[in-house]
């Protein structure tokens, strides 16, 4: 089974993950994805959506994955939050499940965030010993830098509402997909041109997603960290990783 579906509705597109994991193939699908809705006519939104109770549990990060491999994983990606910040589309994430490490990126990463009631959101990596080296700037563009390191260092578990006091989250619906049908309609009210000309500007006054040579740094460092790597095969041993 394909790990994105992708479908056409009225002024958007959507691709809707088919598991919580965001693997490479996930990542490459919803860049794909998200180049096709920007070469579609009419298209106005670009939404990510998941058809399963957890909306995403970030990447795989058993603690046998070669440190390439990890990286690797990271710079694309890293790729696919920059096309999403940086896409003249207003692109959208409808969360009503679990969302945790990069997951809250993927989610962070989108103009419009909407929060259902089963809506979580928890920043985990540094419970498996790793840093949210791609995840933190993405966050931050939201919260700001100290809520971001505050979320990280804690790893707390926000709700909804919580979410959308933080900044995480733009809105908390009972209904998702009826938020959605209200953004559409707002953003019937301008231009196309006009939305994406708003977006070149906020970009120009708040950088995206960070340096990707940093991010690989940090990272690397934790991922040749024999106790971070035994910590990582005990949590995925358990389960407890994707």
């Amino acid at each position: 089974m394909s790990a994105v579906t992708v479908t056409q509705r009225p002024g958007q597109l959507r691709a809707t993950l088919t598991g919580p994991v965001l693997g490479e193939d996930a990542v490459t699908a919803l860049t794909a994805a998200l180049e096709l809705a920007e070469r579609t006519s009419r298209v106005r939104a670009f939404v990510i959506a998941s058809d399963g109770p957890a909306f995403c549990t970030g990447m795989p990060l058993a603690g046998d994955r070669p440190t390439g491999d990890i990286l690797g994983g990271l710079a694309l990606a890293h790729d696919l939050l920059t096309g999403l910040t940086r896409s003249p589309l207003v692109t959208v994430a409808l969360v009503d499940g679990r969302v945790t490490g990069g997951g809250v990126a993927l989610a962070a990463a989108c103009d419009q965030v909407v929060a259902g009631p089963e809506a979580t959101f928890r920043i985990t990596e540094l419970l498996v010993g790793l840093l949210p080296a791609v995840l933190l700037p993405v966050v931050a563009r939201r919260t700001g830098h100290q809520r971001a390191f505050q979320l990280a260092l804690t790893a707390r578990e926000l709700d909804a509402a919580a979410a959308v006091g933080t900044g995480l989250a733009d809105r908390a619906a009972q209904d998702p997909e009826a938020e959605l049908v209200r953004i559409m309609r707002e953003l019937r009210r301008s231009t196309s041109a006009a939305v994406a000309a708003l977006k070149r500007y906020r970009n120009t006054l708040q950088p995206g997603t960070g340096s990707l040579e940093q991010a690989m740094e940090a990272m690397r460092e934790r991922l040749e960290d024999p106790d971070g790597r035994a910590r990582m095969s005990l949590l995925a041993g358990q389960g407890l990783l994707p």
